[in-house]
């Protein structure tokens, strides 16, 4: 499953400060860590009626909604992932998907408090040269928790068709 070599692995555990592992989810190499939020939804494609596309699509425009709300312009571009508009172009949320039998596992990974340094460890989802905002470091959008009791706010406000 792996295509990195020892030495590679080696530099992306930082010194131990970070593991890796390694798993069978779209796209390359990406980074989960403290301040991201992560949505990993598990959920029958057939049944809620989407396609594969149809469902990146989905997680892509829940998470440029959640970002309005907040008011950061987030776009999709030929890459996969939400980026801003602003900041040339930085990816601020990854999205990662993984079939069988038309039942996903993983999803996505917003960037809120996140420290961005580790993305300078990766070529980020073998995008060479993209560079990682998020809403703490490019936005000065306050703190990991009160970010957090905003977000539940918001989605509790979500109808229920926008939930599945």
């Amino acid at each position: 499953i792996s295509r990195l070599t020892p030495s590679q692995i080696t530099h992306l555990r930082a010194a131990g400060k970070a593991e890796f592992h390694e798993s069978l989810r779209g796209g390359q190499t990406t980074f989960h860590g403290p301040g991201q939020l992560t949505a990993f939804l598990i959920l029958n494609l057939k049944t809620h009626g989407f396609t594969s596309r149809s469902y990146v699509q989905f997680l892509e425009t829940s998470v440029i909604a959640v970002l309005a709300h907040y008011g950061i312009v987030g776009m999709r571009t030929e890459n996969p992932g939400v980026w801003t508009v602003r900041d040339e172009g930085r990816k601020i949320a990854s999205v990662g998907v993984h079939l069988r039998r038309y039942v996903t596992g993983f999803g996505v990974g917003l960037n809120v408090g996140t420290e961005l340094g580790w993305f300078e460890r990766i070529v980020m989802c073998g995008l060479p040269g993209k560079r990682a905002t998020s809403f703490e470091e490019g936005y000065g959008r306050g703190g990991f928790g009160e970010w957090m009791i905003g977000f539940v706010e918001w989605n509790d406000g979500m109808s229920e068709h926008s939930r599945l």
